[in-house]
């Protein structure tokens, strides 16, 4: 164990400098202090080790990308920071979260979460898409990342991929299982598409009694599958889907949630009898980087936020 604590110290090292905690960086605003190798929590020793992306043309011992490789990566958005910059302080909050969610489920159960907001454009598609690239990075975890936002889909655009066919067509009988699970530029990491309803209605499609054997076959084959749902005050998609899922993750937008929104959401859903896992509160109030969104602990104008949710808790507001 020595020698991996001295990996994991010198690991922390270079991320620190890499992210470049100084009071320079953050303009005079004190930085949250990492904790030291022993103290973080990690569920196998490959945890906080960065993404491998391909190797660059400037290695002369690189081996070729084959064309599979090539045409999973041409279109791929910017939004997946934690594939384009693994030591990102962006991507360090996704491992925060990671490492709430994880600590939440210590036996390893194969779980199904689906991301939700109250309202649209609030981040829970970007978000899906990068927890589902940081869990991934887990090596011995299977991840596997749906959009179920049949309106508004927007995850195969991200990845450069064509939207069809997908789950909706699954739904429909019309392509198999197997047909629509896709590769993605992470090793761990598969995608499902949402595929058309050919004006069929969503959750038509959704009460079909081989969805929950679909969700079901998901559950099986991946450890954590992370389902992108349409807002809960829109549409009735994400009662149908929760339904089928382990918990719900709302989305909140700082200064741009309503709060009376926000409430009836989390009222919807506990109709419905859907488990509420958290709550992810995002946004900011000036741009910290190139990135069109920031998040961060103690940072100034960044902040992210999750907490674990309770029935109660909400009760009590």
């Amino acid at each position: 164990m020595g020698r991996i604590a001295d990996a994991l110290k010198r690991a922390e090292e270079e991320r620190r400098l890499a992210l470049g905690y100084s009071d320079e960086c953050t303009g005079g605003v004190s930085t949250a202090v990492l904790p030291e190798p022993s103290e973080i929590p990690y569920i196998a020793d490959e945890l906080f080790l960065p993404i491998e992306n391909d190797t660059t043309d400037d290695d002369p011992l690189a081996t070729p990308k084959t064309a599979q490789e090539i045409a999973l990566n041409q279109g791929l958005s910017e939004s997946l920071v934690p594939f384009f910059e693994p030591s990102s302080l962006v991507t360090e909050q996704y491992r925060s979260l990671r490492t709430r969610l994880l600590s939440q489920n210590p036996q390893y159960e194969h779980r199904i979460l689906a991301i939700t907001s109250a309202v649209p454009k609030e981040g829970k598609s970007v978000t899906s898409l990068n927890l589902g690239c940081i869990l991934a990075e887990i090596r011995h975890l299977k991840v596997l990342v749906v959009d179920g936002d049949f309106r508004r889909s927007s995850l195969a655009h991200m990845l450069g991929q064509a939207n069809g066919p997908g789950l909706a067509d699954a739904l429909a009988g019309e392509v198999s299982y197997k047909d629509i699970v896709r590769e993605t530029p992470i090793p761990n990491l598969r995608f499902m598409p949402a595929g058309s309803t050919k004006k069929r209605s969503a959750a038509e499609l959704l009460m079909e009694p081989k969805a929950r054997a679909l969700f079901k076959k998901m559950q099986n084959d991946f450890h954590y599958t992370i389902v992108d749902t349409p807002p809960a005050t829109t549409v009735t998609d994400v009662g149908i889907i929760g339904q089928m899922c382990h918990g719900v993750i709302m989305i909140v937008r700082l200064h741009r949630t309503n709060g009376a929104a926000a409430k009836r959401a989390v009222r919807l859903l506990q109709v419905n009898n859907i488990p509420i896992t958290g709550c992810m509160i995002v946004g900011r109030d000036a741009p910290i980087d190139r990135y069109s969104y920031g998040y961060g602990y103690g940072y100034q104008n960044s902040y992210y936020r999750y907490y674990n949710y309770t029935k109660s808790e909400e009760d009590q507001n």
